[in-house]
C-alpha cells in the first residue's frame, strides 16, 4: 500500500483502518506526551493527599490525648455554674476531683482563681496529692494540704503573698470573659509554678453567682513532654517528622536538660530549630505566604513535602506541621517513569499491529456492535439487557436511593451504599448502577424513595453527589431515568475518573475500588500501590 492509497483508500474498510490507523498514532503520540506532562500533576496529587492524612493521624493522636481534656474542663465549668464548686468547701471538691485526675494522666493540675482573690490548686506528685488555697481574707498566706488515698492528710501554712492574678492561665483566660464563656481557651506553654516545668492549659471562665459580679477562671494543666511523647508515636512515613508550633514563628520542642535554665526552653525560632527538615519546612512556608496546602522544597538535593493546620480551626492558638521525604511515597513511580513510557510505546505498536487485524476480521461484527450507553428512545430494552447479564464487576442493582424497605424510613446508609458504588467504578474502570431493581434482577421501580417528580429526585441525587464526592466529578457521572412495566427505573452510568475519587462520610475520606461484584475500601498504603499500577 503506496502512501496515496493509504491517504486516500475507495473502500470503506480501508478508510476505517486508515483512520483507526491515525487515531492510534496521534493516540500514543499524545499519551506519551501527557504521561510526561503529567508527571507532575501525579506526583503532587499523591503528595497532598499523603500530607493530608498525615496531618489527620496526627490530629487523632492529638486529640485522643486532650479531647478527655476538654471535656471534663466542661464538666468543672457546669460544676461552677451549679454552684457545686464552693472556695467553702474545697476538702469536698478535692475529693470529687482526685478520681477523675487518676483517670486523666494528661492532666498534672486543676487550678481555679476568682476576681474576689481565692485560688485553688491540685497537683500531683507520684501517689500523693497536694491542694494549695489563698483567701483574700489572709493574702499573705498559703495553705497547703496532702491527700494520700483521697484522704486528707498533712496540712501547714506557708507565709508568704502568691499573685495568681498574675499567671498566665487566669489573665488570658480572663481576658476571653464573656465572649469565649462557652469555649475553652488555649494558653501557648508556660512555666508550672508548683513544680518549674512546662506545658500548656485549657481554661474557661463562668460568672461566680448570679447576685454577683465576681468571675471564676478554671485551667487544667498538660505537660507539653507528654504532649510530645504522644506526637512521636504518629507514623508520618518512613522518615517523615511532625512538630508542634504557634501558627507563626515559634516550634515547639520537648524540654531538654541542655536548655533547661533557657528562656525558651520549650520552643525555638524558626530560623534556629535544630531539625533541618523543619527549619527548612518552616522557613519555606513563610516565604510562600503561609499555604493551606502541601508544599514541596529542597534539602541537600532532597525534595521535601509539607504541609499544617491548626489543632483548633476556631481559636488557632496551636499548630502541627508533618514533613516527608518525597522519596517516601513516590520513589517508585519515579524509577518506573521512564519503564512505563516504553511499556506504553510497545503497547501501542503491538496495538497498531493488531488493530488493522481485528478490523478486517471483525468488521461485520463491529458493524453491528450494539452500545452500551442507554439510550433515552430504548430505555426500556436497553436496561431489560443490563438485567438479564446479573450483577458483576461493572453492573450492581439497588432496590432504593435513599429508602429502607425495612424500616421504611429515609436512611443514610442507604445512600452510601451506593455512592461507595459509584466512587468505586470511577477509581476503576467505570459501571452502571440500576436503582429500583432489588438483587434479583426484579424491577421494583423507585416509588417507595417518595420523590414528588423527576426534577426533586435528580436534585437529591446531585446534591448527594456534590457533598460526598464532589463538583469536579459530576461530568463523569449520568444520570437517566426511564419506566419499565409501569415501574420508575434509574441508572446510573460512571465513567473510569482520571484522578483518585474519594466518598466523604462524616468528614472521612475513603477510598474504594472494584473488585468482582463487591466494591473494596483500600488503606494509604494499599492506595498509593493501586494508584501507581494504575498509572
Amino acid at each position: 500500500m503506496n502512501i496515496k492509497t493509504f491517504l486516500s483508500p475507495t473502500n470503506t474498510q480501508k478508510r476505517l483502518l486508515r483512520d483507526l490507523i491515525i487515531i492510534l498514532l496521534l493516540t500514543s503520540g499524545a499519551i506519551t506526551a501527557v504521561t510526561l506532562i503529567q508527571g507532575a500533576n501525579m506526583r503532587n496529587n499523591i503528595a497532598q493527599e499523603h500530607i493530608r492524612q498525615s496531618l489527620v493521624n496526627t490530629s487523632d493522636i492529638i486529640f485522643q490525648f486532650y479531647e478527655p481534656v476538654l471535656s471534663n474542663a466542661s464538666l468543672i465549668q457546669k460544676w461552677g455554674l451549679a454552684g457545686i464548686w464552693r472556695m467553702g468547701d474545697m476538702p469536698s471538691v478535692t475529693a470529687k476531683l482526685i478520681p477523675m485526675m487518676e483517670n486523666l494522666p494528661q492532666i498534672e493540675a486543676i487550678k481555679f482563681g476568682d476576681t474576689s482573690g481565692h485560688s485553688y490548686l491540685l497537683a500531683r506528685n507520684g501517689n500523693i496529692w497536694m491542694t494549695r488555697t489563698t483567701s483574700q481574707d489572709a493574702p499573705e498566706e498559703i495553705h497547703w494540704q496532702q491527700w494520700v488515698n483521697q484522704q486528707p492528710m498533712k496540712t501547714w501554712v506557708e507565709k508568704k503573698a502568691y499573685d495568681f492574678k498574675g499567671r498566665p492561665w487566669y489573665r488570658m483566660g480572663l481576658s476571653k470573659f464573656p465572649q469565649n464563656q462557652e469555649a475553652v481557651t488555649w494558653i501557648p506553654p508556660y512555666m508550672f509554678d508548683y513544680d518549674k516545668h512546662f506545658g500548656l492549659s485549657v481554661a474557661m471562665t463562668w460568672p461566680s453567682g448570679k447576685e454577683t459580679s465576681e468571675i471564676s477562671v478554671m485551667a487544667l494543666d498538660i505537660s507539653i513532654n507528654g504532649l510530645f511523647n504522644n506526637i512521636s508515636e504518629t507514623r508520618v512515613g518512613a522518615n517523615g517528622t511532625a512538630f508542634l508550633f504557634d501558627g507563626d514563628t515559634s516550634v515547639y520542642h520537648p524540654e531538654n536538660k541542655e536548655a533547661a535554665t533557657g528562656k525558651n526552653r520549650f520552643s525555638s525560632h524558626l530560623t534556629t530549630v535544630e531539625t533541618a527538615n523543619v527549619r527548612v519546612a518552616m522557613t519555606t512556608w513563610h516565604d510562600k505566604n503561609k499555604p493551606t496546602n502541601a508544599f514541596m522544597f529542597s534539602l541537600d538535593g532532597q525534595a521535601y513535602w509539607a504541609g499544617v493546620q491548626p489543632i483548633d480551626a476556631d481559636t488557632r492558638d496551636l499548630w502541627i506541621g508533618v514533613v516527608v521525604p518525597q522519596s517516601d511515597f513516590l520513589n517508585k513511580v519515579q524509577e518506573k517513569r521512564w519503564a512505563i513510557l516504553v511499556a506504553v510505546s510497545g503497547v501501542f505498536a503491538l496495538g497498531l499491529l493488531m488493530a488493522g487485524f481485528v478490523v478486517w476480521k471483525y468488521r461485520h461484527q463491529l458493524r453491528d456492535m450494539p452500545n452500551r450507553a442507554i439510550r433515552d428512545d430504548h430505555f426500556a430494552d436497553d436496561v431489560r439487557r443490563l438485567i438479564c447479564q446479573g450483577e458483576g464487576a461493572t453492573l450492581e442493582f439497588k432496590s432504593t436511593l435513599r429508602m429502607n424497605l425495612n424500616t421504611d424510613k429515609s436512611d443514610k446508609n442507604i445512600e452510601v451504599a451506593w455512592l461507595k458504588t459509584v466512587s468505586a467504578f470511577m477509581n476503576t474502570n467505570g459501571g452502571m448502577i440500576i436503582i429500583g431493581a432489588n438483587d434479583d434482577g426484579e424491577v421494583i421501580g423507585t416509588a417507595p424513595d417518595g420523590f414528588e417528580n423527576q426534577d426533586k429526585c435528580r436534585l437529591h441525587f446531585r446534591n448527594l453527589i456534590h457533598q460526598h464526592i464532589g463538583l469536579e466529578f459530576t461530568k463523569y457521572i449520568h444520570l437517566s431515568i426511564g419506566t419499565i412495566d409501569g415501574h420508575t427505573l434509574m441508572v446510573i452510568e460512571c465513567e473510569r475518573a482520571n484522578a483518585p475519587v474519594f466518598l466523604i462520610n462524616k468528614k472521612i475520606e475513603s477510598f474504594y475500588v472494584r473488585s468482582g461484584p463487591s466494591s473494596l475500601s483500600l488503606s494509604m498504603g494499599q492506595m498509593l500501590k493501586y494508584l501507581e499500577s494504575r498509572t
